[in-house]
């Protein structure tokens, strides 16, 4: 695992969507014109989401990447930061997603163990990669390598104090 992915390649995700609306849902959702039963619509839901990757970005110029994964890894917001070029091959972008996500889902059963995990941290030469749950999503993000430990957990800990009634 090099990198991290990038926005524009997955299928089904926020900035590319053969099938779907400008906002990158399919159709049917991002054309629906009223709530029903009170609850946010999937346009609501993805500019909430979008509002958080938002706010990882203006964290720290560091910042890469920063995207909100389901519970299958696909990708439902955000995505790579204007201007910065992917260390990946496109090739290898599910692959890398995939990987993140079987690793999370397999640490998930040591929680009745350990307790649940509160955020994971990967430093490697060109790129660091945190992980970490918000509600029944995933916060995927990655920085350049001087990004330090205390800052992936302050940017953590805000996004969840600032977002956890939200999504929790």
């Amino acid at each position: 695992m090099q990198s991290q992915t990038k926005c524009t390649i997955t299928s089904g995700n926020v900035n590319q969507s053969s099938s779907g609306g400008p906002s990158g849902l399919p159709l049917e959702v991002s054309r629906r014109p009223y709530n029903i039963g009170g609850l946010p619509t999937e346009g609501m839901l993805q500019t909430r989401y979008e509002k958080v990757c938002t706010e990882i970005f203006k964290f720290d110029r560091r910042v890469r990447f920063a995207a909100i994964l389901d519970r299958t890894g696909r990708q439902i917001a955000g995505g790579m930061k204007k201007g910065i070029p992917s260390l990946e091959p496109v090739s290898e972008d599910l692959r890398l997603i995939a990987n993140v996500t079987i690793q999370l889902s397999t640490e998930r059963t040591w929680d009745q163990y350990f307790g649940k995990i509160q955020y994971t941290f990967i430093k490697r030469e060109k790129v660091n990669i945190l992980t970490f749950n918000l509600g029944d999503k995933l916060i995927y993000v990655s920085t350049e390598p001087e990004f330090t430990l205390q800052q992936a957990q302050d940017v953590r800990n805000q996004i969840v104090t600032n977002h956890s009634a939200e999504f929790g």
